[in-house]
């Protein structure tokens, strides 16, 4: 799928869906895949832009790996991530609860200034402690793949995050918080790179 390709499914679906709060797509095994920032949000009052990339993101691994997705398609002056409660983390907990969802993956963008490509946030571990080796597996295959990639840096997925709220109600559940930069998503000079993010992530994923 080429670059344009990419971001016109993620306009086409935002567009389809804006009179959504959220939208929540079935899959066939037990990983969801999350992106609460694909629209513009309001945390704490101000207003913080859409991070474009991630959802497109998501959608390419919905539509590659039989995941289940759960994407924001609306500013309901909320942050999903970030917010204690939300129809969005309900939708989540409704999923755990009734599909056999074992794994979340929540997808965001991460600002270009920042100095790395990727920042897996863990919370120190505690997020991802049921399977560790599977995030030795991502780490591993992102970094032989020269991506520039930290832990819990710049963000940890703590507190009422989708990731560390989920694990601390469910103790079932494994969850990672990929932040993935946005001039790798964003800038079509860099779709090499995109592009084999992307195979990576959704053959980490099949794998699970």
């Amino acid at each position: 799928m080429s670059f344009d390709k990419l971001h016109e499914n993620r306009k086409n679906f935002i567009n389809k869906n804006k009179n959504n709060d959220h939208i929540v797509l079935k899959g066939k095994n037990n990983v969801l895949i999350s992106s609460p920032h694909g629209v513009s949000q309001i945390r704490l009052g101000k207003y913080k832009y859409c991070e474009i990339g991630s959802l497109t993101t998501a959608l390419y691994l919905f539509e590659n790996s039989n995941c289940f997705l759960i994407a924001k398609t609306q500013n309901n002056n909320d942050d999903a991530n970030f917010d204690e409660k939300s129809k969005y983390k309900n939708s989540i907990e409704n999923l755990i609860q009734n599909n056999k969802i074992n794994y979340i993956v929540d997808i965001h963008g991460l600002a270009s200034k920042r100095d790395c490509d990727i920042n897996l946030g863990t919370h120190l571990g505690q997020n991802i402690k049921l399977n560790e080796k599977l995030f030795d597996n991502l780490y591993n295959s992102l970094v032989k793949n020269n991506f520039i990639t930290k832990i819990d840096n710049p963000f940890m997925a703590s507190y009422n995050t989708i990731s560390s709220s989920m694990v601390n109600k469910y103790p079932n559940i494994w969850a990672i918080q990929i932040e993935i930069n946005c001039a790798i998503t964003n800038k079509k000079e860099n779709y090499k790179k995109y592009k084999n993010l992307l195979n990576i992530l959704r053959d980490w994923i099949t794998n699970i």
